[in-house]
């Protein structure tokens, strides 16, 4: 079904238990995850934020699919686990159900309210173009964060190991000079 104006998952179907437990089990993570950066007290889980941002980005199978329908299910409750929020395979099949369910262009998804950014966070992942916004600056700060900074930045080492071997001078070199000059 690739149909623009249809229903979408999320209306008539979600995994609330799986996805719920998921989301209450992700608040006793710490290694990896972004409520480490900054205490944020209304936080989202990043497992409900995921699964919301795919069921409302895909289309509702056919009512007369019943596999299609549980096979969704458990994708969306197998996907909201935190062993699988990195799972790049997880990743590209939930990247292209959502181009597939949006006429091949990535769909926009705003979050004027973005708070701690775990929506926005999460439809970034889903290949969304995601904008955020929230009128509280600490909220701001947080989402450039973790929404633009890494994008922006992200190769920092790399650059820095690039300029470095352009620019810099190796240790033992430097110490050659210093020396010579004694």
């Amino acid at each position: 079904m690739n149909n623009l104006d249809g229903k979408r998952f999320i209306e008539e179907s979600f995994p609330v238990r799986e996805v719920g437990a998921e989301g209450a089990r992700e608040k006793n993570i710490r290694h990896g995850h972004i409520s480490t950066l900054h205490i944020w007290w209304a936080r989202r889980p990043l497992a409900s934020s995921r699964a919301t941002n795919y069921a409302s980005l895909i289309n509702a199978p056919d009512p007369k699919d019943i596999d299609e329908w549980e096979r969704t299910r458990q994708f969306i409750a197998n996907f909201s686990r935190w062993e699988n929020s990195l799972n790049q395979g997880m990743i590209e099949k939930a990247r292209r159900d959502i181009l597939k369910a949006n006429g091949g262009i990535p769909p926009k998804v705003l979050d004027p309210f973005a708070g701690g950014g775990a929506i926005p966070l999460e439809a970034l992942r889903l290949g969304c173009e995601t904008y955020a916004s929230d009128i509280n600056p600490v909220a701001v700060l947080i989402e450039k964060c973790t929404l633009e900074y890494p994008q922006k930045y992200g190769n920092f080492k790399k650059n820095l190991e690039k300029n470095d071997e352009k620019w810099g001078l190796h240790p033992i070199v430097i110490i050659k000079i210093c020396c010579s000059k004694m």
